[in-house]
């Protein structure tokens, strides 16, 4: 496996990076992309008690937008709460009728912590197994982040670079090998060698924001498993608006993506992707009302802003059914 020494090495020697850190900054300068009007069914909540200090530092990346959209629809505090959970952030929420404690789960598995799900009124899950949680009635759908904040704070522009550059390649799917590397593997073998369609990414390693923009420039992007069902890629590719290709997951969103709309699934031994890639490829007819559909998507569902005020939302409703 490549040391983390030679991979910021080869990324570093890649002329693409310095043009993309040129584009960010440029991007850093401009008017920033605008936030989506609050939602007043949250005015209820008053106050949110976030976490000092987490299990462990990988929940950051995993919850730092959450906590922006938290911090953005109610009044946030942050204080000493206890984490006993691995792989759970516990924050409390007070409405006006006491302390709520809320867990979320951003475990990259799709099992349940039964002891915290148990202990907190309402438990949201990332990972959400298709179908549920019988005997669990407080675990519902999380949602799903990215770990990078460029994404929110520059979707606007690279929807911007989509719309107005032409498509630099047909497919796109750059994919590391630590997770589920034989479908991916398969997949990219698969997408290279098929000579109907150009392709661009693999597995090597490139600069995070010039990912995104080799991204935002492919016709479709091809959406695969990582160590959970749910990966990174898929929200980046609906933030932009993308065509998204790939199985069906195992695990579910609060409002499910939907097949033939939002996103487009092959089968789940992959047989079918490369004729989807080449149908959906070759016709923007079909692509454009998958990409608008998907950009709206993100934005009624995967905003932080959004996810908040479902959260929010979520905990008051549970509470006036507990008086």
């Amino acid at each position: 496996m490549m040391s983390q020494v030679t991979r910021r090495l080869r990324i570093a020697a890649d002329p693409g990076t310095w043009s993309a850190f040129l584009a960010n900054r440029r991007w850093h300068r401009g008017v920033p992309c605008p936030m989506p009007p609050l939602d007043q069914a949250h005015a209820r909540i008053s106050l949110v008690r976030w976490p000092a200090v987490y299990q462990h530092p990988n929940a950051e990346p995993f919850v730092r937008a959450i906590k922006g959209g938290l911090a953005t629809c109610a009044r946030m505090v942050v204080t000493d709460i206890p984490q006993p959970y691995e792989g759970i952030v516990l924050f409390e929420v007070d409405h006006g009728g006491g302390l709520r404690r809320v867990a979320i789960d951003y475990f990259d598995f799709t099992f349940v912590n039964e002891p915290c799900a148990n202990e907190v009124d309402m438990y949201f899950k990332f990972q959400y197994l298709r179908g549920g949680y019988p005997g669990f009635t407080n675990v519902v759908p999380g949602g799903y982040v990215t770990s990078s904040s460029f994404p929110y704070t520059h979707w606007c522009k690279l929807r911007a670079l989509r719309r107005s550059s032409s498509a630099t390649v047909d497919v796109f799917g750059r994919f590391g090998l630590r997770y589920s590397a034989s479908l991916r593997r398969a997949a990219i073998g698969m997408l290279e060698s098929d000579g109907r369609l150009s392709y661009a990414g693999g597995t090597r390693p490139t600069q995070y924001t010039r990912y995104l923009r080799e991204m935002a420039r492919a016709r479709v992007c091809v959406d695969l498993p990582g160590q959970g069902p749910f990966c990174y890629r898929l929200i980046e590719c609906l933030a932009m608006g993308c065509c998204v290709i790939g199985p069906r997951h195992t695990t579910e969103l609060p409002d499910d993506l939907r097949d033939g709309i939002e996103i487009v699934h092959c089968s789940d031994d992959l047989d079918d992707l490369a004729d989807l890639c080449v149908t959906y490829a070759g016709d923007a007819t079909i692509r454009a009302p998958i990409e608008v559909a998907a950009a709206e998507y993100f934005d009624e569902h995967l905003h932080p802003v959004r996810i908040a005020e479902r959260y929010l939302n979520t905990v008051a409703a549970i509470a006036e059914t507990r008086r």
